[in-house]
């Protein structure tokens, strides 16, 4: 398969590693649930493992008790995925309430420094993604050149990149909607953080419109991007390298199904000695999955 091929994938993922109130000692799952998961990776062919790190986690904060318990809680999110056997841990930067930015920036690459600190994340083939936000007043990552200064101080000590979520670009004040706007947005990007290093990226519509600084999901092709800027960004050759995942809400029963199928639909067909395959999951705050075949 050539690597410009237009592959799309919706990825599997398991949504956090823990529940959501940070239940259970750091390496909890290895012991319960790591081997068995391998197992069930293995034979249903489930690749990449994205998680998500706890929301929780503020390793920008200033506050120096829940800061060096954000740090504790990430490196037990790090242990986790090295256990489970994960490509990618995603990462919200944090809020920088109390200081700069720049010094929220510094602060975050010195706090993921140091919660791993002993942990061979290179031989376990994890790698941590920054993931950009809706830019509300004291977070980070509202723009594409707050992840590239985040990447590039962390590039000294531990396998990086980025996730980009489609819902928080919009809202952030890119324009991905119109033709002319989603090709300088992807420049933009490219220029900054580099779409190499984009190795995820959150499917998601928009309930609130675009600079709004509101962070609300809506249903794909149900907000205020539409259908076309993910038809584009699923076809880009660019991309062919990402895992696409959709994090929209679940309504009603199969509303995950009905999104992944929404997104299946917009990518074009390949050569038939190519092999398009997308998958999905559905996901709660349990780190449950129910893997479709689709």
């Amino acid at each position: 398969m050539p690597p410009s091929a237009p592959i799309a994938w919706v990825a599997t993922r398991s949504r956090f590693s823990l529940p959501a109130r940070g239940s259970g000692s750091p390496t909890s799952c290895r012991v319960r649930n790591a081997k068995r998961w391998g197992r069930l990776r293995e034979s249903y062919g489930l690749k990449p493992l994205v998680i998500h790190a706890n929301y929780l986690v503020n390793l920008a904060g200033g506050n120096p008790e829940f800061h060096a318990k954000s740090i504790a809680a990430f490196r037990g999110e790090v242990e986790r995925a090295l256990a489970l056997g994960a490509e990618f841990l995603v990462l919200h930067p944090g809020s920088f309430r109390g200081s700069s930015r720049e010094e929220g920036l510094q602060r975050v690459a010195l706090a993921i420094e140091q919660a791993m600190e002993g942990l061979d994340v290179a031989a376990g083939k994890l790698r941590i993604l920054i993931e950009n936000t809706a830019g509300s007043e004291f977070s980070l990552g509202g723009s594409f050149e707050q992840v590239a200064e985040l990447l590039y101080l962390l590039s000294d000590f531990v396998p990086s990149g980025a996730c980009i979520d489609t819902c928080h670009t919009h809202v952030a004040g890119y324009d991905i909607v119109s033709k002319e706007g989603f090709a300088e947005t992807l420049d933009q990007l490219d220029r900054t953080v580099g779409l190499k290093n984009v190795y995820v990226w959150h499917c998601n519509d928009a309930k609130a419109a675009r600079g709004s600084k509101l962070d609300r999901h809506q249903h794909i092709g149900k907000g205020s991007i539409g259908l076309e800027p993910f038809r584009r960004l699923l076809n880009d050759p660019r991309l062919a390298h990402a895992a696409f995942i959709a994090e929209t809400p679940i309504d009603e029963p199969l509303d995950d199904l009905t999104n992944v199928n929404a997104l299946k639909a917009l990518v074009d067909a390949v050569g038939p000695q190519q092999t398009k395959r997308i998958s999905g999951t559905r996901t709660s705050n349990q780190a449950s999955s129910a893997r479709r075949r689709l």
